[in-house]
């Protein structure tokens, strides 16, 4: 078992920021649970909070005039697998090291959902990317991750279907989903379960073993 935590920074791609922008980060922090099944596979639970944020750039003029901007703080509680290409912490392992994927699913509530467009703040995520671990020592690992988000919808920038024929250029792409990724340093401490080398009897005392 690991308990960790690491720090980071969201990012955020839909209808104002197209990619991936560092120009875009913010503060995040992340803290999990690890279960390893195996030397590769491992089962990961974790809570992160940040925010993510953009305005406009002006590729076009249908962005100069929308003019929009916004700034939303996302709660994120996930479960992933990760799958490690190299076995790095058994006791005659070759290697301290090993990069690994990750995949799975989780849920977000995101502070600034148009609740009356009839979008609700909780939302399905599917959490996806890769890391790199090293092993301190058998206790301590520290690790780089970088991670994408697919969301489910187009509203996590504000932006989305609206009605065109106001001509206040409001909207975007509802067909194209909003994405949101973390990027961090992480840290864990595993824990051992050490199996006492004396079976245990009944009735007798630890100094008569």
């Amino acid at each position: 078992m690991e308990f960790g935590g690491g720090l980071g920074v969201m990012n955020y791609s839909g209808d104002l920021v197209r990619g991936f922008g560092l120009s875009t980060s913010s503060p995040a922090v992340t803290g999990f649970y690890r279960m390893n099944f195996s030397e590769i596979l491992t089962l990961r639970l974790a809570l992160t909070v940040g925010s993510v944020k953009g305005s406009e750039t002006p590729i076009d003029a249908f962005a100069t005039v929308r003019n929009h901007s916004f700034n939303s703080t996302i709660i994120e509680a996930s479960s992933v697998f990760e799958y490690h290409f190299l076995d790095f912490k058994t006791e005659n392992a070759p290697v301290r090291y090993s990069p690994y994927i990750f995949g799975g699913v989780g849920f977000i509530n995101f502070s600034d959902a148009p609740t009356d467009q009839g979008v609700g703040k909780i939302q399905p995520v599917i959490p996806m990317g890769f890391g790199f671990k090293y092993l301190l020592n058998k206790k301590y690992t520290l690790g780089f991750e970088a991670g994408a988000r697919k969301t489910f919808f187009d509203f996590l920038d504000g932006i989305s279907d609206g009605d065109q024929a106001i001509k206040d250029y409001q909207y975007g792409n509802p067909k194209d989903d909003d994405w949101f990724f973390f990027t961090g340093i992480t840290f864990s401490i595993t824990l051992f379960n050490i199996p006492c080398p004396f079976p245990y009897r009944p009735n007798q005392s630890i100094l008569a073993r």
